[in-house]
């Protein structure tokens, strides 16, 4: 036979609070019949909504949370009464606030949770929203008294923010405040992770996933990086496993999200990827967690990053130089600009570096007292900049003939260094953008790849690394897939160089597919260059033959805007191409014997001669062809030298046999058709 019982009735939950406190011999303000006690009776009928609504046990739950607020308030009163010599309160005697707890502007003043999050750096539209949280709770409060139904307000939210911006504390924060506003009985935060929820075989996840929430009823319960309960997606398809759709199910089964419900669960998450959970989850997931209104935690800006560093240092007990925080302050503003930058956990690392640094610096010192962290122990390279002219040049010693590109590097380095000593940010006025035009094989990768160390010591780069990929990396497979090719592209470059090799050919000449693809790619790279997140956040170098390039920038008038910058990489001529054949030839210890004086010059013009009718063949490529040749000049040294165990003598080349090599090159080369420029990309 089966018995379906009714929760109880509002009169019902009235009479047996009654009951229950006479039991314990205690009286309330206001009397049996009075008001206090009938809006404690109607809130715990509120709970009703809520499906698993325990009756009795939520009736115990809000009983316990009136004697914990006497015990408070009785313990304040007798540490005062011991001080006056007076007679204590009445122990059997439950106020106003015993019942139903103070109003929520007043608990502002007396909460420690709310002081500590006020004095938190930033996250002042967080605080705005937990504010509003407390004005909306205090409206409802004296709506209690005037004997009104309260607005209703859900519990459950997200945080959506980068990492280390403080969504874990001020979600501690948050439970004890909507604690001690009487939102939930307690104020305790549970921290759990996806991998707490996921099990190992099929129905596992739903068994766990039910167990945490029967757990933290009436707790704070805080699911960290939540987005990692969808695994990802590729080409549109949900690869979302069983295990993790069965915690997402089991969420949105247990939850009810409605008011009343003794319990508060916030989702934090890093904002991409949780707009991706959402999307590809359970519809009921974002019904009972409104994206729309989370809670949106910024990265921190570098005054705030200022003010963070400096209370780390008080409280680690730490002082450092006024030059030494200034350094430190430089390091974490260009980490700031690579992707998921640590805020305050990059801070952590920061000074963990700096006090073994300091620490090592300190072995064997004794008397410690009055030593400060160094610019060098949070940086060991932090006066970079002020060597940067000549660390430029010698990052370009490599390259032959490329003083023009040295000096206007060279001419930047100083215009920034310049700046900063005024006190003026240089980046609004160094270009972070270049065109690289030229011939295969002038130098337009190498001096990319220089481009990450010259940026780096300027300080405008967290790293030196390149990124180099081809116009292939940004095209994608089927409509609607190069947009986001192009933005990861550009997410992974971040704080770095990116280095788009043969770049015209996103000017595309064919119709069809293929040239929306590509339209499509310059369109995103375009938009996404004038967004704060990648202005001036990356270096980017589109490069490729002059002609290709031309017609790039001439087919959508956004690159060149964007793009104002060209440097011109011209042919190497014949007297370049020998010097940079000694210098690759002299790394492997083999030297030009030029013989004769008398006769040399004669044969220099010979070999001279030659490398320009080399250069008049279609496929010659400057750089790469001399190193090719230096290949064959290294493979002909060694095949006849005499004594090959010999180290005494010395490795070497006539310009008679250098100019042998280079026929032979040439008579290769000249079985193809002759170029009639010396650049093409035809």
């Amino acid at each position: 036979m089966k018995m379906d019982l009714e929760d109880y009735s509002k009169d019902d939950i009235y009479r047996l609070l009654v009951r229950i406190l006479k039991k314990r011999k205690l009286h309330v303000d206001g009397g049996w019949d009075g008001e206090n006690l009938r809006i404690l009776a109607r809130r715990i009928c509120r709970k009703r909504s809520n499906k698993k609504f325990t009756n009795m046990l939520a009736l115990q739950a809000v009983l316990e949370q009136v004697m914990r607020r006497q015990a408070s308030r009785l313990c304040r009163s007798s540490r005062g009464v011991a001080a006056r010599r007076e007679t204590p309160s009445n122990y059997h005697f439950l106020t106003k606030f015993d019942l139903l707890g103070p109003a929520p502007l007043d608990m502002r003043e007396k909460s420690e949770a709310w002081k500590q999050l006020q004095s938190m750096i930033g996250l002042q539209q967080v605080k705005k929203m937990i504010d509003d949280l407390a004005l909306r709770a205090n409206t409802n409060y004296h709506r209690e008294i005037q004997g009104l139904p309260p607005i209703e307000t859900s519990l459950n939210w997200v945080f959506l923010g980068p990492p280390g911006t403080g969504k874990t504390t001020v979600a501690r924060l948050y439970g004890k405040i909507i604690a001690e506003l009487g939102l939930i009985s307690s104020g305790d935060v549970v921290l759990k992770n996806p991998s707490d929820f996921i099990g190992q075989y099929i129905g596992q996840s739903e068994v766990n996933t039910t167990e945490i929430l029967r757990n933290t009823e009436g707790k704070v319960l805080i699911i960290d990086d939540a987005h990692m309960l969808y695994q990802g997606s590729s080409h549109g398809s949900n690869l979302s496993d069983s295990h993790r759709l069965g915690v997402v199910d089991a969420l949105v089964a247990n939850i009810s999200s409605t008011p009343g419900e003794d319990r508060c669960i916030i989702l934090n998450g890093y904002p991409d990827q949780m707009k991706e959970f959402f999307n590809n989850s359970n519809p009921g997931l974002r019904r009972r967690f409104p994206l729309e209104e989370a809670f949106h935690f910024q990265n921190y800006s570098v005054d705030q990053l200022a003010k963070i560093l400096d209370l780390k240092l008080s409280r680690g007990g730490m002082t450092a130089t006024d030059e030494a925080r200034k350094v430190a302050i430089e390091v974490l503003s260009r980490a700031r600009d690579r992707p998921n930058f640590g805020n305050g956990g990059d801070i952590d690392n920061l000074l963990g570096r700096a006090k073994a640094a300091f620490n090592k610096r300190m072995k064997g010192v004794t008397d410690r007292q009055g030593r400060m962290i160094e610019p060098a122990d949070f940086d060991p390279e932090y006066d970079r900049a002020s060597k940067s002219s000549k660390a430029c040049e010698s990052l370009f010693s490599t390259l032959i003939g490329m003083d023009h590109i040295i000096t206007r590097f060279q001419d930047y380095q100083q215009m920034a260094a310049g700046m900063r000593l005024r006190e003026i940010d240089p980046r609004p006025f160094i270009p972070f953008t270049y065109v690289f035009k030229g011939p295969p094989g002038t130098g337009k990768t190498t001096t990319a790849r220089i481009l990450g160390q010259v940026f780096y010591d300027m300080g405008f780069l967290s790293t030196a690394e390149v990124i180099e990929c081809t116009v292939t990396d940004m095209i994608g497979e089927y409509v609607g897939h190069t947009g986001p090719k192009v933005i990861k592209l550009l997410e992974r470059a971040l704080g770095k160089v990116l280095f788009i090799d043969e770049a015209y050919r996103l000017a595309s000449t064919f119709t069809g597919r293929g040239s929306s693809f590509c339209e499509e790619a310059i369109g995103e790279l375009v938009d996404c260059m004038t967004k704060p997140r990648y202005a001036r956040k990356l270096v980017i170098v589109l490069a490729g033959y002059s002609d290709g390039m031309d017609r790039l920038i001439h087919r959508n008038p956004g690159i060149r805007s964007r793009f104002p910058t060209d440097i011109s990489f011209p042919s190497m001529d014949p007297a370049h191409c020998f010097e940079y054949l000694e210098a690759q030839l002299g790394r492997i210890q083999i030297s030009v014997d030029r013989g004769d004086p008398k006769s040399v010059d004669g044969k220099y013009s010979s070999v001279l001669r030659m490398f320009s009718r080399l250069q008049k063949t279609r496929s010659w490529a400057n750089a790469r062809d001399v190193e090719t040749l230096a290949k064959n000049v290294t493979f002909h040294v060694y095949k006849i030298q005499r004594r090959p165990g010999d180290l005494s003598i010395g490795l070497s080349i006539s310009l008679d046999e250098l100019f042998t090599c280079l026929g032979d090159l040439l008579r290769q080369r000249e079985r193809g058709p002759k170029m009639n420029t010396g650049d093409t990309n035809e």
